[in-house]
């Protein structure tokens, strides 16, 4: 216990004087604008070595908003570096852009982490005036700078900055250290290659086509690359792919074809049929997931055959990718098939078949998903009784309701959860029958929860027994209490109502 004489000099009571001039308890005995005074109190506060005095401030005066954007602009120029850091950081979460030449001066900072939030602040504010400014500090020492650097340009999108993110690209890793005014450390020029890869996508210009292309076969940022060529669109990058899907490197065909699944035009469909053929597995699954993304009836007549075939491949990875595929584009051929691989004992392939299955929304494949709850694997029955959530098929019910039995917590669980959401009042009784010997809590809350949901008179008299019992576990009990108040009310129960 802390002596009253003692209270005023410990680390609890600067938090506990902070707390009263948040809560606006000493507004009373403050200057004729209570909220300027505290304002300033909190951009003080924001160089209190007590990390949750000077966070709890940065919090505050980033949801007072406009009215504390010229005491932190104020603040860039404070003595204490930490005060200068918070103050560009909430500068850019608060939105203002008359903070915007503040924060470029700020660019200069002999502090390495306000340089940083400074950089920062401005990607956020769409600040355009600051790309020569930021294109001049990726010169900068310090590897966190430059990092952030980098993503604040990526997040302009001007094209301005294209070749001087190609430069960094060039750089060599020890080139780049840090300078040790911060707590910050960089780990690693991978990291700053990865933005500038990511932000380059980001300009949309064709001018980094090339480069972006030569990171291909880099095995850290290459699928990095793929990515930002697949946001470059043009024919240029187009012609250019087709020569390096012949590479003798398997990382640039690999990354290359997974530019195609970016890109999306409709003339990629036959490279990547061909690609299901290659040497490499890694370039077959690249393959195989890409055609996924190619929905039209047109694209399909020539995908759905060969996804079917590449069910047979030797990898299981490349077979799982196929999977997935033939789930995203409903291939009425394949439902059979994806229904075997349900019993597969591969536990990826397993699990793939059950979710692209859950994708159609046709009886055929509902069947195979209830065929299947018998399987021995209670962590599969667990994953197909969620995927009929996704179905949507009320044949599901009685199956389910047999589930209610089952002897894996997770199956139960689901099961009642399920029966909740496919609206069917014939699950009502027998989930009442689950509850009266359900000794789980986590399932019995799922039970009470679709009780609520379903609603009629058998399930609120249920609830209003289990609102009363003391003996229940407490979080039934009032999951029990809610639904009683919206169903009484003569509303309808949402899940979401329960969190």
């Amino acid at each position: 216990m802390i002596k009253r004489d003692e209270l005023f000099s410990c680390k609890s009571a600067k938090l506990l004087i902070l707390m009263f001039l948040l809560f606006g308890i000493c507004a009373g005995c403050l200057d004729k604008d209570p909220v300027e005074a505290r304002v300033n109190t909190l951009v003080q506060s924001l160089g209190d070595e007590d990390e949750r005095v000077s966070s709890l401030s940065a919090n505050e005066l980033c949801a007072i908003g406009e009215p504390a954007v010229d005491p932190l602009i104020k603040a860039l120029k404070d003595d204490n570096p930490q005060v200068r850091s918070l103050a560009a950081q909430n500068l850019g979460i608060i939105g203002d852009k008359k903070a915007t030449n503040s924060l470029i001066k700020a660019l200069k900072d002999p502090v390495s982490e306000v340089r940083m939030n400074a950089a920062f602040s401005l990607g956020q504010l769409q600040a355009v005036e600051a790309v020569e400014p930021l294109i001049e500090l990726l010169k900068d020492e310090n590897g966190e700078v430059i990092r952030y650097t980098v993503i604040a340009l990526g997040m302009l999108k001007d094209p301005r900055a294209t070749e001087p993110l190609c430069e960094v690209l060039k750089r060599d890793d020890a080139s780049i250290s840090y300078d040790g005014d911060s707590d910050m450390r960089y780990t690693g020029n991978s990291n700053i290659r990865s933005e500038a890869v990511f932000a380059l996508g980001e300009t949309g210009d064709p001018r980094a086509v090339d480069t972006l292309l030569d990171l291909l076969a880099d095995k850290e940022v290459g699928r990095s690359a793929a990515s930002s060529l697949g946001r470059i669109k043009g024919e240029y990058v187009f012609g250019k792919l087709i020569k390096l899907l012949d590479s003798k490197n398997p990382t640039t065909r690999t990354n290359a074809v997974a530019v195609y699944e970016h890109i999306q035009d409709p003339a990629a469909v036959p490279i990547l049929v061909r690609m299901l053929n290659d040497q490499v597995p890694e370039v077959r699954i690249g393959a195989a997931y890409a055609l996924g993304h190619f929905n039209e009836s047109e694209e399909i007549a020539q995908t759905e055959q060969p996804l079917i075939n590449a069910l047979g491949d030797s990898k299981v990875k490349v077979q799982a990718a196929a999977a997935g595929s033939l789930g995203r584009i409903e291939s009425k051929k394949a439902i059979p098939l994806l229904a075997e691989l349900i019993q597969s004992k591969d536990s990826t392939l397993c699990e793939t078949a059950i979710y692209s299955l859950a994708r159609y929304k046709d009886p055929e494949a509902a069947d195979a998903l209830i065929a299947a709850l018998g399987n021995e694997n209670w962590h599969i029955r667990m994953k197909i009784v969620y995927s009929l959530r996704e179905v949507g098929d009320t044949r599901a019910v009685d199956p389910l309701i047999s589930l209610l039995g089952d002897e894996s917590s997770g199956v139960r669980k689901g099961a009642a959860s399920v029966l909740g959401s496919l609206g069917d009042r014939k699950a009502v009784e027998p989930i009442i029958k689950a509850l009266e010997i359900e000794r789980e809590s986590d399932v019995r809350v799922s039970e009470v929860q679709a009780l609520g949901i379903l609603g009629g008179p058998e399930a609120i008299n249920c609830l209003s027994r289990v609102s009363t019992d003391k003996d229940e576990y407490n979080y039934v009990r009032s999951s029990a209490e809610k639904a009683l108040v919206i169903l009484k009310g003569g509303g309808t129960v949402n899940p979401s109502s329960f969190y």
